[in-house]
């Protein structure tokens, strides 16, 4: 058990680490590539998933321009900085304008396909037959590839536009900073909020798996993530990817959690002493306080 258990906290850390250390590592493909009856919920996670909200120019050029203006107060740029970071403001402009100038035909059909896609997901013989369903899998493929050509080369646009107002900023200035341009269609609880915390999250519960610390807590929380893994792949669904491995991980947190292992060549077997050594302490004094009040009586 010992063993199981470090085994698992160590998959759990490294797992955490690598997603740290890849900055373009993202759940919005575990959440948009969810199968079965609980995937929309997790389709419904993945930030702008059709891309339609970074497709709106004009909600684009109101962030922008508010977000020009806010760097501006904040860091407190004299009349010189003020004016680049207005000449950032419209090259990117210009830049992105010229994007949806080219792509316009390409934008055009890809909103098309969405409905199409959106038709055929009303139809429950074509989410539900195999043959059928494959077809709405063709394209799903299809609107995935046209939307990464579509939508790539707006993301650098939007990255290389915050990075540059940020840079503006001076020795004194950068403090306070780096201001974070707010993307559209954002959700309290969406993928680029998930991104941020599953590589802590992940850390977190493989460390004190492997220093056996809270170890029926990490225990069940890791379980119960590899459920949720589980569920997001839900088994017959057409399409759905194997997930018998993180089920079998999951099965054997919930015995690490039952049997409490971090007891034993862990963390929780000096949290225990020190428990017990507390609670031995109060129950001593208050046997004394009734043993005087008897004798006082």
């Amino acid at each position: 058990m010992i063993a199981l258990r470090i085994g698992i906290g160590f998959h759990f850390f490294t797992e955490g680490a690598d997603k740290l250390q890849n900055p373009s590592w993202s759940s919005a493909g575990f959440l948009g590539n969810a199968k079965g009856r609980f995937a929309d919920s997790f389709h419904n996670m993945v930030w702008d998933a059709d891309g339609l909200a970074r497709l709106d120019l004009d909600e684009t050029k109101t962030r922008w321009e508010h977000f020009r203006e806010r760097v501006v107060r904040v860091y407190g740029f004299d009349e010189s900085q003020a004016k680049k970071a207005e000449e950032i403001w419209n090259r990117r402009l210009n830049q992105l304008e010229a994007h949806f100038d080219e792509y316009a035909r390409d934008i055009e059909e890809y909103r098309l396909g969405l409905a199409r896609r959106d038709a055929y997901r009303t139809q429950d013989d074509r989410t539900q037959v195999a043959s059928l369903s494959g077809q709405l899998n063709r394209i799903e493929g299809e609107l995935t590839t046209k939307r990464s050509e579509l939508i790539r080369p707006i993301d650098l646009i939007w990255e290389g536009y915050e990075g540059e107002l940020n840079a503006l900023a001076v020795e004194g200035q950068r403090h306070r900073g780096p201001i974070a341009l707010e993307r559209p269609g954002r959700r309290t609880l969406d993928s680029r909020t998930v991104d941020k915390i599953i590589p802590y999250f992940d850390l977190t519960l493989g460390l004190l798996l492997m220093i056996g610390l809270f170890t029926r807590t990490a225990a069940v929380a890791a379980g119960l993530f590899l459920c949720s893994v589980v569920v997001s792949q839900w088994p017959g669904t057409p399409g759905a990817v194997p997930v018998w491995p993180q089920l079998i991980e999951a099965l054997a947190l919930f015995v690490i959690a039952a049997t409490a292992s971090g007891r034993a060549a862990g963390v929780d077997f000096f949290v225990g002493l020190c428990r017990a050594w507390c609670c031995h302490g109060k129950q001593c004094a208050a046997t004394n306080r009734e043993t005087s009040t008897t004798q006082g009586t």
